[in-house]
C-alpha cells in the first residue's frame, strides 16, 4: 500500500498515519485539522501522548484559528483513552457505535462531514480487549467507506513494534506519512504542511545537497510562504547554507521565506547575509542540543 498525502484524504477514507517524531506528527495532524475546518467539517482530535491543552496550544501556534473553532463547537480536543477504552476496556462494537453517534451528531449540527484523528498510544497501556484492535481497524475501514467521515489513526514508529505497524497499515484503507526527501540515521528532510515549507533535522553537509535542493525547489514552486524549519538541525556546512541562500534569491513576487534555526546553522546563515535578503526573515529558536 503506497503512501497518501494528508491533503488528499476525503470522506470515507480511513488512514494509518505513521510518524517518526513529535514535530512530524503535529505537522500532519495540523494539516488534517486545517483541511477539515476549511471544508466545514466537524473535527475531533483525540490525544494520548500529549495533554489536551498542549495539543491545542501546538495547533494554535500553527495559526489554525483553534480558539474560534473550539468556541463554535466545530473543533473538539479530547483524550483517546476515554473514546477507545472507557473504564480501561476496549470493546470494538461499542467503539464503532461511538463513531456512528459522532457521525450522526455532525450531520444533525449541519456540518459537511466528520473528521477524527486519534493518537493510538492508548493501546500501549494495559487495556482489556486491545488484542482486538486490528480487527476493529479493519471493521472501521469497511464502516467508513459508506459514511461522510474521515479518520486518521496515529501510530508512532518509535513506540509500536514492526509487526503491529505492518498489520495496522494493512488494516487501514491507506497509509499517510510525511513526504520525505531523505532519511537515514543522521538526517531527515521532509515537507512541512503547517506552516508550508521544509523541515530538516539532524546533520547535513555537501553529500546530501541534492535532496535538500529538491525539497526547497518544490517548496519554492508550491508555496507563497516557505518555512525552512531547522529547529532540530545540529550541524550544517557552508555548501548547505549556500543552497538555502540560493533558494532565498529565487523568491519572486510576494513570496516570503522564514528560516527558523539556532546555534551553528544560525551563525553560518547570518554570516552569509541571509537575513538581509528581500523577503527573508530569520527567527532564532531554542537550540535542540
Amino acid at each position: 500500500m503506497g503512501g497518501t498525502s494528508v491533503e488528499d484524504l476525503k470522506p470515507g477514507d480511513h488512514a494509518c498515519l505513521t510518524f517518526s517524531d513529535h514535530d512530524e506528527r503535529l505537522d500532519i495532524v495540523a494539516a488534517f485539522v486545517r483541511d477539515g475546518l476549511g471544508l466545514g467539517q466537524k473535527v475531533l482530535c483525540l490525544t494520548e501522548s500529549v495533554s489536551e491543552a498542549a495539543l491545542a496550544e501546538e495547533l494554535a501556534g500553527r495559526g489554525l484559528g483553534i480558539a474560534t473553532a473550539a468556541r463554535s463547537g466545530q473543533l473538539a480536543v479530547g483524550p483517546s483513552g476515554l473514546f477507545f477504552a472507557p473504564q480501561g476496556s476496549f470493546d470494538p462494537a461499542a467503539t464503532i457505535g461511538r463513531w456512528q453517534d459522532q457521525i450522526d451528531q455532525a450531520n444533525r449540527e449541519g456540518y459537511s462531514g466528520l473528521r477524527v484523528t486519534g493518537d493510538m498510544c492508548w493501546a500501549l497501556r494495559p487495556v482489556n480487549g486491545v488484542a482486538e484492535l486490528m480487527a476493529y481497524e479493519s471493521r472501521l475501514t469497511r464502516m467508513l467507506a459508506g459514511q461522510n467521515a474521515t479518520a486518521a489513526c496515529q501510530y508512532d514508529r518509535q513506540c509500536f513494534d514492526t509487526l503491529t505497524l505492518a498489520t495496522a497499515a494493512d488494516s487501514h484503507g491507506m497509509n499517510v506519512t510525511a513526504v520525505t526527501y531523505h532519511h537515514d540515521a543522521l538526517l531527515r528532510i521532509c515537507r512541512q504542511h503547517v506552516p508550508t515549507g521544509v523541515r530538516v533535522a539532524g546533520e547535513i553537509d555537501y553529500r546530501t545537497i541534492e535532496p535538500l535542493t529538491r525539497a526547497l525547489s518544490e517548496a519554492l514552486a508550491l508555496d507563497d510562504h516557505i518555512d525552512v524549519n531547522l529547529v532540530h538541525l545540529r550541524f550544517m556546512d557552508t555548501a548547505t547554507a549556500g543552497v538555502i541562500v540560493q533558494t532565498a534569491l529565487g523568491l519572486t513576487g510576494g513570496q516570503r521565506m522564514n528560516v527558523r534555526c539556532a546555534g551553528m546553522p544560525w551563525e553560518i546563515l547570518a554570516a552569509l547575509g541571509l537575513g538581509e535578503l528581500t523577503g527573508v526573515t530569520m527567527t532564532a529558536v531554542r537550540h535542540d542540543g
